[in-house]
């Protein structure tokens, strides 16, 4: 060994690996780049020569990072301050019912916040530890190693009248909690996910599942999405299948095809109430988003009908809400996956489809470029009274209030002191007159210090 280590080896010898090696990493460095830019020009080379040059970064991550309440683009706002700053113009008005993971304090917590000035008026601190001990744990959907405090989020929680606080994890049961954090009330019927909405009479519209499906010949791994309306305190007011809706209309062409099976080929991630009578809807009638499909589709529960559906221009949507009596808007992740892991064209987007016209416009376009908001999954928005869109960048970890002429009115970074930036999960507007009324409910309130 001693003679192989300390033998003589020609000069040529080291010139001719060291040219091999500089080409070997001109040819590596050429690979990486055709897997970055999807040209395909090396084929199957190409992706994973990528995925070799990400492993020091994946491994630093693993190192350093709580992958699981992280962001996706953990450290994509290194370089900006941690927590709410103000652009020069007018103030936004109203609050912000703020869900986003702590990373200081390695938990989830739930803040109304003045848009004002970005002070926090009132924290929840839900214990999921105490609030899921008797939590069914028969559910294969269910992900039962997020229900610890440490790994909980609250996803799309919303006030009610009385002062509650209803939240729930994705996948995970629905519960009620007072202003100290207390749970009033739990619901076990359902396993649910992704939004909750006011049906506005007291009870909310959340996705939720059938498990196990009672769809004839179904994998028993298939994710069937379902339809779920709740009343106040979380019983289970009615449920449907989607899958089922979808044979019984004749679209199992959506679902099924014998060469491309999907597990969850739905994946419902919004239900939007329709409250009030309008000329291409009715009081009682559902939006629905289909992130894989990329559909936005109108329907009538009480009659069983599908008014309207269209796939596209959104790809990967989230969010779908109604802005007046003939527009919705559709948050756009604008996101795809060719087999080389999920992208994003650019930006996302806000799309406004016209019913009255059928046109689509993108009203905050400028906006959402110069600000490059950029979320592969989840993400939402809400247009505010004056025309401004306050917009969730859920993956990064941020929150914008953007006006149509481009400029950042306000703008939240969740960071912890590590410099990385956590999840948020899926914030919601208060008018200023909403907020007070909770303001005013909450200072009734007496919590035991501590």
């Amino acid at each position: 060994m001693q003679r192989l280590l300390f033998a003589k080896i020609e000069v040529w010898v080291v010139l001719l690996v060291g040219i091999l090696g500089l080409l070997g990493l001109v040819g590596f460095g050429a690979a990486v780049l055709d897997g970055e830019r999807e040209t395909a020009r090396f084929g199957p080379v190409g992706p994973a020569a990528l995925a070799v040059a990400e492993i020091p970064d994946t491994v630093k991550a693993l190192l350093e990072e709580d992958m699981l309440m992280a962001g996706f683009f953990p450290r994509r706002f290194a370089d900006r301050p941690t927590g709410w700053t103000f652009g020069d113009g007018p103030r936004p008005e109203g609050y912000v019912l703020m869900s986003r993971y702590d990373g200081d304090r390695a938990r989830h917590v739930v803040q109304l916040v003045s848009l004002a000035d970005g002070t926090v008026q009132h924290e929840w601190l839900p214990d999921a530890d105490s609030l899921l001990a008797d939590a069914p744990r028969t559910s294969r959907i269910a992900q039962q190693e997020h229900w610890s405090t440490r790994y909980y989020r609250v996803i799309a929680p919303i006030l009610t009248d009385d002062g509650t606080l209803v939240i729930k994890d994705h996948q995970s049961y629905l519960y009620g909690i007072d202003a100290c954090s207390e749970k009033l009330w739990s619901e076990y019927d359902v396993l649910l996910h992704h939004s909750t909405e006011s049906d506005g009479a007291g009870g909310w519209w959340i996705p939720g599942y059938v498990e196990p499906s009672e769809v004839e010949r179904i994998d028993p791994k298939f994710i069937d999405d379902a339809l779920v309306h709740l009343g106040p305190k979380g019983e289970v007011l009615w449920r449907k299948s989607l899958t089922q809706m979808f044979l019984d209309h004749g679209l199992e062409y959506a679902l099924f095809t014998a060469g491309d099976y999907q597990i969850d080929p739905i994946h419902l991630n919004d239900i939007e109430p329709v409250l009030e009578d309008g000329p291409y809807w009715k009081k009682g009638d559902l939006f629905l988003s289909f992130r894989h499909m990329s559909m936005i589709m109108l329907y009538r529960p009480a009659t069983d009908e599908i008014l309207w559906m269209k796939q596209g221009p959104w790809l990967a949507q989230h969010d779908v809400d109604i802005l007046d009596a003939t527009r919705i808007g559709v948050f756009n992740n604008n996101a795809y996956d060719r087999g080389t892991d999920a992208r994003i064209h650019g930006t996302n987007e806000i799309v406004v489809y016209d019913f009255a016209t059928d046109q689509v416009s993108r009203p905050w376009d400028a906006a959402m470029k110069a600000a490059d908001v950029k979320t592969l999954f989840e993400g939402l928005f809400t247009v505010l009274p004056d025309g401004s869109v306050l917009v969730e960048e859920e993956n990064a970890g941020r929150l914008l209030v953007l006006g149509q002429d481009g400029t950042v009115r306000a703008e939240f970074i969740n960071k912890g002191v590590d410099g990385i930036g956590y999840r948020m999960g899926w914030s919601r507007y208060l008018t200023q007159t909403e907020g007070e009324a909770e303001l005013a409910r909450l200072a009734a309130t007496s919590c035991p210090s501590g």
